[in-house]
This record gives C-alpha cells, structure tokens and sequence, in this order.
C-alpha cells in the first residue's frame, strides 16, 4: 500500500489507482488511531469481528459485520479497539478533489449513512448492494493477479456512485450531521494540526492556547468537551501512534525512537504506549525483532 499521512489534508491514494486502499488486519496489539481530519472522504468497512470505539464528530459508533461507516470531508474521527483475533476491516479514502470533478454537488452536500436504522426500504436495498461490492474490495485486495487494480478502480467507483446517488444530503452548515458545529471543528482542527506539527518537540497547553487563541482554561474544557479525552492525553497518544509506526518500521533503536516521538525516556513511551496497544513499546520492539 501507498504511505498515507494520517493527519489532515493529504491523501496519496494507492498507485495506481483513484483512492486509498487499506486491509486492517492487525492480530498482535490493540488498534488506536488518533482523533484526526483530513480532505478526503473516508470510508470504513468491517469485515469480521468489530471495531469497539468508531468516533465520528462526537458520535460512538460499535461496529459488527458489514458495518459501513463513512467519514465526511474535515470531520474529526477516531478509531479505538481492543485487540481480537478475527479482526478485518477496509478502508477507502476518495481524495476530495476526485470526487468534486467527478460529482461538484459534493460541495453543498454530505453523506449520510451511518444510521441504517433511519433508512427507508430503497436505502436499505441500496444499503445491501454497497455491502456486497465491500466484500467484492476486501477479496481483490488480496488478490495477486494481473486484473487486480481494474477491478478495484471499477468497484470503488461504483462504491462511489452508489454513497453520492442514495445516501447524500444537503449540508447544514451548523451542524456536520449532528455532533460539532462548523467553528468547533475549525478550533479542533487548528489543535490537532498544531500538535501533529510540533509533537516530536515539548508542547505546553499555554503554547497551544495562545496558537488558537484563546484562554488556557477555555482550551482545557473546550478539548475535553468535545474530545473527551485531555489535551495532555491526546498529545501522549498522538506520540504513541507515531512511535508505534516507527517500532514497525524499525526506525532506530528505543531511546532513538522515544526522543524523536517527543517522549523524554523510554519509560515515558512504555507508559503511553501501554495504555494504547496493550503492551510495553520495549516488548514490541523486541517481539519485532524476533520477526
């Protein structure tokens, strides 16, 4: 798969396709993405087991088989699950700009399909049908042969097709289909953007207050309102999930790791790290190194 940035407005999709295309499959820790935002409308598709925590604009969604859940452009969305061994879902990421030239009513426009049971009887057909070319992505995702990226830019299209035909409606601008209004998700975005520029380097909650400007009292209630978590937290969870990829990827050893992940001690990330993936990052990194 192509690297993707997580954080905010850049989606690369996967080469040498329109989207981004990613099989979740993890079998040794915990899942856990940061609450985050990008450009790209994002969909989310479980194909066993089920995602314990989905959040999407403050709303907590409990995912089972053949859950669709879709993300809206600059919506703030998170992702926690414990670790299960049947575990499989997809996601695809429509780089905003694709689906603008393809469809320009999206400008004025929102997908609204997270709430099945609100459908009338054609969106619960229709509901089928998307949940059927799903299951036709997560098989070709696997696939190895020659055909493979035809079939995968002809079934995400007509996923496509099918979310901006059935499931659209029209954008309110106080309320991204319910949860936070338009200025709160500014605010949150300029927090969360702040942090994943500076994270490796201390942060101060002054440090951010005064970046969005506003009272360091107002920004402690305001992100543990609608976030649900500190501003401490969060940037000790942004770190881990940095640091977790590097453990992957092997980056370094553990010291070399922590302090470019912004932690001051191998103990500071354990600690963190723990409380995310359900093991040490020193245990992680040498169940890797036994890989």
């Amino acid at each position: 798969m192509a690297e993707e940035k997580l954080l905010h407005e850049i989606v690369i999709p996967t080469k040498p396709l329109s989207a981004w295309f990613y099989l979740h499959n993890e079998k040794e820790t915990n899942t856990y993405i940061a609450p985050h935002w990008h450009q790209g409308i994002e969909l989310s598709f479980t194909v066993s087991g089920s995602i314990d925590d989905f959040v999407i604009n403050e709303q907590h969604f409990r995912t089972n088989i053949g859950t669709i859940l879709v993300v809206n452009s600059q919506v703030i969305h998170s992702v926690s699950s414990k670790l299960k061994a049947d575990n499989q879902a997809i996601s695809i990421i429509f780089p905003y700009s694709y689906v603008n030239r393809l469809y320009p009513e999206i400008t004025k426009e929102l997908i609204d399909i997270n709430q099945p049971s609100k459908f009338d009887h054609l969106k619960k057909v229709m509901y089928v049908e998307l949940q059927a070319l799903l299951f036709k992505v997560y098989e070709n995702l696997q696939a190895t042969d020659k055909f493979k990226n035809l079939r995968l830019e002809t079934l995400s299209n007509q996923v496509l097709q099918n979310l901006l035909e059935y499931f659209t409606k029209s954008q309110d601008k106080t309320d991204t289909i319910s949860g936070t209004k338009e200025f709160e998700v500014t605010r949150i975005q300029e927090i969360t953007e702040f942090v994943s520029k500076n994270y490796q380097n201390k942060i101060s909650l002054a440090e951010i207050a005064q970046q969005v400007n506003v009272s360091k009292q107002y920004l402690a209630k305001f992100f543990k309102q609608h976030l649900e978590i500190t501003v401490g937290q969060y940037i000790n969870d942004f770190r881990a999930q940095k640091a977790y990829y590097a453990l992957l990827g092997r980056e370094g050893n553990l010291t070399q790791i922590a302090q470019k992940n912004g932690f001051s001690t191998v103990r500071t990330m354990n600690q963190a790290f723990t409380k995310l993936y359900g093991k040490t990052a020193s245990k992680f990194y040498r169940d890797q190194k036994r890989d």
